[in-house]
């Protein structure tokens, strides 16, 4: 029997919801092959009550995701893996992927290194090409799997070769219950969540909107921004200048059920940012037969088919005129959206770990 060590917490922040719900449907389907490692911190409360509550394997190395006293954090993981004897050890920052390397072979130790790769920095243009071959020569040398959650970002990496494999990202139960398909009938309201910073393109949004009203002649339509950060004045400053206020909504930040609610009350989501690595707002409206524009970032590739699960654009022009076009049609709105949330299965948390667990007990690629 395998037995696997597995990170679930993320750099400041402590055991994330996301790899919570993970080790949870891990350890449901594959009990005792599991040993749950993070932080002292939770993203939110309430997250290691669940894991207690369903008895899951878990430890806590304190300050485990703070990057400082690395020594220490080794000598502790080290521990963890003479008591736990990992075959496997699955990482999901570059940071758990040095203590994981730096303990293996400090130690002598034979388990395999299996790193999620969510990220290169890839909000700084420059930055990013740096930090996509440092990584990447990292993952060369110490990883023996690599998954990342998008042919987008597979692509990013093209030069780890048979290392890759793309798997998914899980989404909350919540997202699967049968909420009912939107009507495209009603007034039209469009969503986009994400931080208020360069590289979302926000402003895209609006001014593509703006262009659909002028075009279309009408104003029965909203446009929802949640989110805060440091381009939320300029956008709110674009959307007085355009004469939108009362068609663009600024909620501010919202949690996961409120985000739910507000996916919920629109029939669209639009995604203008310029790299998602996975794209949540991709998913999560699929997920609820939301009709989905957006550019062709992320997971878009690998479930928007153009004209028939969603639609995809370039810049602002070709956004304006697919709203022209999309908005108004009842018929393919409605076809769009049934195909669409037919692609929800692909995320249930039990599909993606059971992949990840087949991945696994492959032979790893050779060297």
């Amino acid at each position: 029997m395998k037995r696997i060590i597995f990170f679930t917490s993320s750099h400041k922040i402590g055991l994330t919801g996301q790899l919570c719900e993970q080790a949870l449907t891990f350890s449901r389907d594959y009990p005792e092959q599991f040993l749950f490692l993070s932080g002292e911190k939770e993203q939110f409360p309430g997250l290691f009550t669940k894991l207690e509550e369903s008895h899951v394997p878990h430890a806590i190395i304190r300050g485990l995701d703070e990057h400082v006293d690395f020594r220490r954090l080794i000598r502790e993981f080290s521990k963890k893996t003479e008591e736990f004897l990992p075959d496997y050890v699955a990482v999901g920052t570059n940071w758990q992927l040095a203590i994981a390397a730096a303990a293996k072979f400090s130690g002598g130790r034979r388990y395999s290194i299996v790193c999620t790769l969510n990220g290169y920095r890839h909000n700084y243009r420059f930055r990013s090409i740096v930090a996509r071959f440092a990584i990447g020569a990292a993952l060369l040398v110490f990883a023996d799997y690599v998954v990342t959650p998008s042919s987008f970002l597979s692509k990013k990496f093209w030069f780890l070769g048979s290392k890759k494999k793309i798997i998914f990202i899980g989404e909350d139960e919540d997202f699967f219950k049968d909420h009912p398909l939107p009507d495209f009938t009603a007034p039209k309201a469009l969503v986009f969540p994400g931080e208020f910073r360069t590289g979302k393109n926000q402003e895209t949004v609006i001014r593509a909107l703006k262009w659909y009203i002028d075009q279309n002649g009408t104003k029965e339509v909203l446009l929802y921004l949640p989110g805060k950060g440091e381009r939320l004045e300029q956008c709110k400053s674009l959307c007085r200048e355009l004469g939108l206020e009362g068609q663009v909504v600024f909620p501010g930040f919202i949690d996961r059920s409120g985000m739910l609610d507000l996916y919920l009350k629109s029939q669209f989501a639009v995604v203008p940012s310029n790299i998602e690595t996975f794209g949540h707002c991709i998913v999560e409206p699929i997920l609820l037969g939301r009709v989905v524009l957006s550019r062709n970032v992320g997971v878009a590739e690998d479930i928007i088919r153009h004209g028939e699960t969603g639609f995809l654009f370039d810049n602002e022009k070709d956004l304006g005129r697919l709203l022209l076009r999309v908005l108004p049609d009842r018929q393919l709105c409605e076809t769009v959206a049934r195909k669409a949330v037919a692609k929800r299965d692909l995320f249930r948390w039990e599909k993606v770990c059971r992949q990840y667990f087949e991945l696994i007990f492959d032979p790893p690629p050779s060297r």
